[in-house]
């Protein structure tokens, strides 16, 4: 079975759950299935034929979303393998709590997205809003695993209660930055809102663009690292942009929260 092109028809009058769609839910359906799999609208459900044209296309185990989906949420939801591509807008939650596969948006996503992302890839090609790559309302845990890359900007709270996995923003990021960040890696190629590393444990924070100012509770430390920085810039280094030069760079990192106990570290990465 080959994979499935969607194309909106038009704008739905509220906002629709899209976690029933994934390339694993689909196999094997036919295109009548797919075309009565219902979403739920509101408070009630429309089936998915009445909000999208479907025709087989692509590879097996892809699904191709055309159209501003801003009022589609949970895209990618707990994805477990193959691929989705969507050519626009996502809404909330897009990719959270994915496992594998690969999930690529060719616009910006709303409110949380990669929420307790355990595995796969997550590609934004424009912004994504607050608490990305962080914790569902009520949970303790955040992005767990995988990678996250934003060409575009980022609000606040990225990574918060971050426990592992990469996740890269191209252009700047809110205040809050890795707040209450466990571990993991956070690379941000622009600049950082105030608080960044509020509460942060473990775990690692780079500023590879403007440096921003360290709180009061992070200390400075002059051990050197080379093999770890060696490292951890060559794999940021192969994203491009702002973190292409990261392996000939200088670093000064700090290292807290204090405050927290913690033993994460702020690498701000010089000239």
């Amino acid at each position: 079975m080959s994979g499935w092109r969607f194309r909106l028809r038009q704008a739905p009058a509220l906002r629709v759950d899209m976690q029933s769609l994934t390339p694993a839910a689909l196999a094997g359906f036919s295109i009548a299935q797919v075309a009565q799999i219902p979403l739920g609208h509101g408070n009630a459900t429309l089936a998915l034929a009445e909000l999208f044209d479907i025709a087989p296309a692509g590879e097996a185990g892809s699904l191709h979303f055309e159209g501003n989906l801003e009022r589609f949420d949970r895209i990618g939801w707990q994805m477990d393998g193959g691929r989705i591509r969507v050519e626009g807008h996502a809404g909330h939650y897009a990719g959270g709590c994915m496992r594998a596969g690969e999930l690529r948006i060719e616009g910006s996503a709303g409110l949380l997205a990669a929420c307790e992302m355990a595995g796969g890839m997550l590609v934004v090609e424009g912004d994504v809003g607050d608490f990305a790559a962080s914790t569902l309302p009520g949970s303790m845990d955040g992005m767990r695993g995988g990678s996250l890359v934003v060409h575009g900007h980022a609000g606040e709270r990225f990574g918060d209660r971050m426990r592992r996995g990469t996740a890269l923003v191209h252009g700047d990021a809110g205040a809050f930055l890795g707040s209450r960040m466990v571990a993991g890696t956070i690379a941000v190629g622009g600049r950082a809102g105030a608080h960044a590393g509020h509460g942060m444990r473990r775990g690692s924070v780079v500023f590879a663009g403007p440096a921003a100012a360290a709180l009061p509770t992070f200390v400075p430390n002059r051990a050197a690292t080379p093999v770890f920085w060696a490292l951890l810039a060559r794999d940021l280094a192969r994203h491009g942009g702002p973190f292409a030069e990261l392996p000939s760079r200088r670093i000064e990192r700090h290292l807290g929260d204090l405050a927290a106990d913690g033993k994460g570290e702020l690498i701000f990465a010089g000239p």
